[in-house]
């Protein structure tokens, strides 16, 4: 895989380079967003709005959670929707624009100033409209529903349906009303003919929306420091949103304390007026007996009792009025309601037990400390909830809601998004991935076989060579055709179809002359560029086949390929060459009969080749040619027969074959590719050894695979595969070593 990035390393830089560009554009395209926050500090919950039964705290109900169960207040609709309202947030406006298009207009548009229509398109917004609604209530189904407002002459607009029905027409600044929509424009800034998309949210959705928006964070955990967040394309409109949530919080929470305090104090003064009446009565039912006793002055056992009696009564009133406040609140059955009534129980039986103790003093002394008692005590209570309701006033006028704002919102310079190094950074990830992604999906998905290790781990065939790419030869064919098309009279090279690139198969056509080319020099890459890499890479080819050939039955050697284009021709005709070059005699058979063009690499035509050979109609001795290589001989495909297999099948085509066998040291046969047409399966059985031809990417791994099969069916002997036509990448440092040695061998030869 390292290989693979590393040879395609321009390919991916590529990628990056582009999407780096597409990011920048995004980045000057792209509205900034402006983010502003304001810290708030909850305070820790206040006591028990009676302040009373301070000595007995668990009877009272656990303070609210804080601050989590404020962060959530603060996203409530009861916080959100004043300021929705207030800011018409459940009305959203939205030019109608073409892609990316307008967003570039609005970025060289002055604020304020509609720019002119671009390409003429008057119904587009073009940057510097200026449109707010500060009024807009639809029916129920039209909520939710794209609107098409239309800007008209004169600061008048008409709003149509989703079905382009006119709903109502009015001008700026009036209230207008029709069709059950009533609407009203504060603001409209824009050319005649412009469209705005106009949507009117349900309240519940606009809440969703907003809130998504809001972002409300515990500062530090658990300290009671929470930060809310509000993010706008407008910098001013984001720090004003954004106080304005922070106070809508404060209010709603002096609200609710306010609303606490005023229960309470509601209570307290339902209580007064039966708490004076009841006192009232029992300091007239004092009065009334001392006088009529004619007793004044208790004696100190009766001080005694009536100061321990005065503490038992006025603990249970306490506990009593609790009780009172806590069942508007909870049931009996409640475990605060419960653990008052157990408090209640214990106080009288003590005060059962107390009053036993003085149960032997004389009546009248005892009622007259008891009527003192019960005043003492009505006294007490009826003052100390005349000072608490006096204090509840006094705290509800200055409910501070339990929170207070430690950082209010300030204009911020800088756009929180795009983030420049983010968007940067990211693109060269994404660039990176993409480029990375789209090599190997090239390799292995779009593009045929690459990795010759492919063959042999999975088809078990051995790669006998690898052939580079060669512009030499390249460079070879376009030479031999340009002399070509010079030789040919009248200039019949222009109108017929031409062997284009040595490495590929591309039909000569055998009509296009019936004569040698003379003058024209040959093609193959191993006779003219004998240092170039691809020829060494042939070498080795030439090599393990002489290997392989001394086990095999006969000297015949069949190259084919699964499809068109694998360049079988070309390393048929360069190890001929190169077989001859070390002495060997060798034989060159063009049996292409289809679309056979050998003849071309040695500047020669088709006609009077193996089909003619075949058909009867020249001997084999006239077929043979020398062409220019020492030890080398060739017969061309000659003219396209209407059968071609036809031929093949004929005892002619063997005993053809044995007789050269016998004549030469080696016979090497180019034939169609195997996958194409059922020439190349006829010869394979006649063969002693076969060589499969691939050309990198060309061919698919079934393809490969079919042929194999295909091959073996025939009873045809694979003696291997050559990869052909490699492009040089920067993991071939082999070939590098290859180049750079023969190049300095030749400096060292012309040295010398």
């Amino acid at each position: 895989m390292l290989n693979l990035m590393h040879d395609h390393l321009w390919e991916i830089l590529n990628v990056i380079g582009i999407v780096v560009a597409l990011a920048v554009v995004y980045l000057l395209v792209a509205t900034p967003i402006y983010s502003a926050d304001v810290l708030v500090r909850v305070d820790p919950p206040e006591q028990n709005a009676l302040g009373i039964a301070i000595q007995n705290q668990e009877t009272l109900p656990p303070p609210a959670p804080a601050p989590s169960a404020e962060m959530a207040v603060m996203r409530s609709r009861s916080v959100l929707e004043p300021v929705i309202e207030r800011y018409r947030f459940d009305v959203s406006v939205k030019p109608r624009t073409i892609p990316l298009l307008g967003d570039l207009a609005e970025k060289l548009a002055t604020p304020g100033q509609p720019a002119a229509p671009w390409l003429g398109l008057k119904s587009f917004a073009w940057g510097g409209e200026r449109l707010q609604i500060a009024n807009l209530d639809v029916p129920q189904d039209l909520e939710e529903e794209k609107l098409n407002m239309v800007v008209l002459d004169g600061g008048q607009y008409e709003l149509r349906g989703p079905s382009n029905e006119l709903l109502l027409r009015g001008a700026v600044g009036k209230p207008a009303n029709s069709n059950g929509v009533s609407m009203l424009v504060a603001q409209l800034v824009a050319r005649p003919g412009t469209s705005f998309e106009v949507i009117r949210w349900n309240s519940l959705d606009a809440v969703k929306r907003f809130g998504d928006v809001i972002k409300v964070t515990d500062k530090v955990k658990d300290s009671g420091l929470i930060e809310m967040q509000y993010s706008d394309s407008n910098r001013a409109k984001a720090v004003e949103v954004t106080n304005a949530l922070a106070q809508q919080y404060l209010a709603t929470a002096v609200a609710s304390r306010q609303s606490n305090d005023s229960q309470t104090l509601a209570f307290i003064n339902g209580e007064l007026p039966r708490l004076l009446a009841d006192l009232r009565r029992k300091e007239e039912a004092l009065r009334n007996f001392r006088a009529s006793s004619n007793s004044m002055q208790p004696t100190s056992e009766a001080q005694a009792y009536l100061q321990g009696g005065i503490d038992f009564d006025r603990q249970i009133a306490t506990l009593q009025l609790q009780r009172t406040q806590m069942m508007e609140k909870f049931t009996p059955d409640s475990r605060w309601v419960q653990n008052i009534d157990i408090q209640l129980a214990q106080l009288n039986k003590a005060k059962a037990a107390f009053d036993g103790r003085f149960s032997a003093m004389p009546s009248s002394e005892r009622n007259s400390v008891d009527l003192a008692r019960d005043a003492k005590v009505a006294e007490t209570i009826y003052l100390g909830m005349v000072q608490k309701a006096e204090q509840l006033s006094v705290r509800r006028a200055s409910t501070t809601g339990g929170a207070h704002i430690v950082d209010a919102a300030i204009r911020p310079l800088h756009p929180t998004k795009p983030s420049r190094p983010i968007v940067l950074g990211g693109a060269v990830a994404l660039g990176l991935i993409s480029g990375m992604f789209l090599v190997f999906m090239r390799r292995h998905v779009m593009t045929g076989v690459t990795d010759p290790l492919f063959v042999e781990r999975r088809l078990s065939v051995p790669v006998i060579g690898e052939i580079l790419f060669s512009q030499q030869q390249v460079q070879l064919a376009r030479d031999a055709d340009g002399a070509a098309r010079k030789a040919l009279p009248g200039n019949r090279w222009a109108t017929s179809p031409v062997w284009r690139d040595s490495l590929e198969d591309h039909p000569f056509d055998s009509n296009a002359g019936a004569t040698a080319l003379d003058g024209v020099g040959t093609k193959v890459l191993a006779a003219r560029f004998p240092n170039d890499p691809s020829v060494e890479a042939l070498r080795e080819v030439r090599t393990a086949l002489a290997r392989d050939l001394a086990h095999a039955p006969n000297n015949i050697v069949m190259f084919t390929g699964p499809t068109p284009s694998a360049g079988k021709s070309f390393v048929a005709a360069n190890l001929a060459v190169l077989h001859a070059e070390i002495g060997s005699k060798v034989l060159l058979i063009d049996a292409d009969m289809r679309r056979g063009h050998l003849a071309s690499y040695f500047g020669m035509s088709n006609r009077g080749g193996l089909s003619e050979v075949l058909s009867g109609r020249i001997p084999v001795r006239n077929a043979l040619r020398h062409v220019g290589v020492h030890g080398m001989s060739f017969l061309a495909c000659g003219e396209r027969p209407n059968n071609p297999a036809a031929l093949l099948m004929k005892q002619t085509f063997r005993d053809l074959l044995d007789r050269l066998s016998k004549q030469f040291d080696l016979v090497i046969i180019d034939t169609p590719p195997i996958l194409a047409v059922t020439d190349a399966s006829i010869i394979a059985s006649e063969a002693g050894a076969t060589m499969l031809v691939l050309r990198s990417g060309m061919q698919s791994e079934d393809e490969i695979a079919d042929t194999v099969k295909k091959l073996e069916r025939t009873e045809g002997r694979i003696a291997g595969a050559v990869f052909n036509a490699i492009p040089l990448r920067r993991s071939n440092r082999n070939y590098e070593y290859t180049t750079n040695y023969a190049s300095d061998t030749g400096h060292l030869g012309m040295a010398s």
